[in-house]
């Protein structure tokens, strides 16, 4: 009798199911770890500003931290160059964070340029379509200076770094800026171009009413609604919050909120001095009790540049005040003062360069019918200095280029040192497979023989 070694068919059973089960289990694991270090966090509200002659800026946020960069696009396609986000420039290796800003510069005036968005192991254009942008023509004057600025807290009232402040001035094109580590941020409102970027913006150094939005990502957002003569500096914004300054009656911080503001490079008057609006340039502002004040124009014979300017002024609350603009068409209309005793006209038709005179009247406490007249010139084509442009269109909203950014096929990301895990295939299942089918297989044809050897 020859003896044979029997494998058990059990065991071999056990081992084809444990091969199954693990090879099941070592692809999911794999593929779970390229999902989560392969797919980046979609770039939301991507937003063109700050096109000049020789740049542009592209911003945007991510709703996880994430690396971004811009890949300027060539014509050949040879030759793409990576734009990194400002704020990496300077460094060896790309942070990651949720707010990104890009600016590109070094560009040529009149040129189509198209670029897509990168951030991670991932790279998004516009539906299938590059992002594109064209740069303006060269100006040769320069504007008078005229500068914005102001200090962004956060919703716990500390500073808020590395947050974009968006500034929309009717009819001009989109500016923006990153605060600092502080939470300050600066705008030269001078170079603010108009909508088509062949000139200079005109608007009103005083009485401009323009709109301001803060993106900090997952920090919060915040608007404001204000005018030029209360944005040096501008109140402080926090996020979380919606402001609009012109109604506004000298608010002034408490202790508390004076603690939390970054200052700590200005003394404790500077400190006064720019926690204060000042309306010192509308003139002086008749008490509520004592009737109705025009603000704009302020003076007799003042010059608005501007066709389309707003009339602004105070007076007691609920008042109701009838509006004539005596000029070549004939302007009527009427407003009420509100609740902060403050009362808006703004002003839809053009009106032509030359003399006017704007007639209010309203019914003072004692039942009188009050009448102010006030000339004044519209001279809105002059080079002399900027015009002021009407209310309307004044609201915090930025120019979007896309809403739904697409991911880019993988095959065309750049090579990469970063360890990524490859995907895990079909190969360690099978091969556990048939180890346990010829186990299981051995195992029969052993007993087959073990019992002939038995009957024999």
């Amino acid at each position: 009798m020859h003896k044979t070694v029997k494998i058990p068919t059990l065991l071999g059973l056990i081992v084809l199911v444990a091969g199954l089960v693990g090879g099941i289990v070592m692809i999911n694991s794999r593929q779970q770890l390229v999902s989560k270090a392969a797919v980046s966090p979609t770039p939301q509200g991507v937003t063109l500003s700050n096109i000049t002659d020789r740049s542009f800026t592209v911003s945007w946020t991510t709703p996880t931290s994430a690396s971004g960069f811009i890949k300027l696009m060539s014509k050949d396609k040879k030759a793409d160059k990576v734009i990194l986000d400002d704020r990496d420039k300077n460094s060896a290796s790309q942070n990651k964070r949720t707010v990104h800003y890009v600016v590109v510069d070094s560009l040529v005036p009149g040129e189509t340029y198209k670029f897509v968005i990168g951030g991670d192991n991932n790279q998004f254009d516009q539906n299938g379509v590059p992002f594109s942008v064209q740069t303006v023509q060269t100006l040769s004057s320069t504007p008078q200076s005229d500068i914005a600025s102001g200090v962004i807290l956060s919703a716990t009232g500390q500073a808020a770094g590395g947050v974009i402040v968006y500034i929309q001035i009717p009819g001009g094109q989109l500016v923006s800026t990153l605060s600092d580590s502080s939470g300050r941020w600066a705008v030269p409102l001078s170079i603010v171009r108009s909508e088509k970027g062949d000139a200079w913006l005109n608007y009103d150094l005083s009485v401009t009413v323009y709109a301001i939005k803060v993106d900090g990502g997952e920090a919060g957002i915040a608007d404001a609604i204000l005018t030029t003569s209360i944005d040096k500096p501008v109140p402080a914004l926090k996020l979380g919050n919606s402001y609009d300054f012109r109604q506004s009656q000298e608010p002034r911080l408490s202790a508390e909120n004076k603690q939390n503001l970054p200052f700590e490079n200005y003394s404790a008057d500077e400190i006064e001095l720019n926690s204060l609006f000042d309306f010192s340039s509308l003139g002086p502002v008749t008490p509520l009790n004592e009737g109705l004040t025009l603000d704009n124009p302020k003076k007799e014979g003042e010059v608005i540049y501007s066709d389309k300017p707003e009339f602004f002024g105070s007076g007691p609350s609920g008042s109701s005040v009838e509006i004539k603009i005596e000029s070549v068409n004939p302007i009527t209309g009427e407003t009420e003062v509100d609740s902060n005793g403050k009362w808006f006209f703004p002003v839809t038709a053009n009106l032509q360069n030359g003399n006017h005179i704007i007639t209010l009247k309203w019914t003072d406490a004692n039942g009188i019918v009050q009448v102010l007249k006030r000339s004044f010139v519209v001279n809105a084509t002059s080079g002399d200095r900027p015009a002021y442009v009407s209310t309307p269109s004044a609201t915090p909203t930025s120019k979007s280029i896309s809403l739904t950014p697409t991911v880019l096929p993988k095959k065309s990301l750049p090579a990469t040192s970063s360890a990524i895990p490859k995907s895990g295939g079909l190969a360690p299942t099978v091969v556990t497979f048939m180890i346990g089918l010829i186990l299981v297989i051995t195992g029969i044809f052993s007993k087959v023989k073990f019992n002939s050897n038995l009957i024999k």
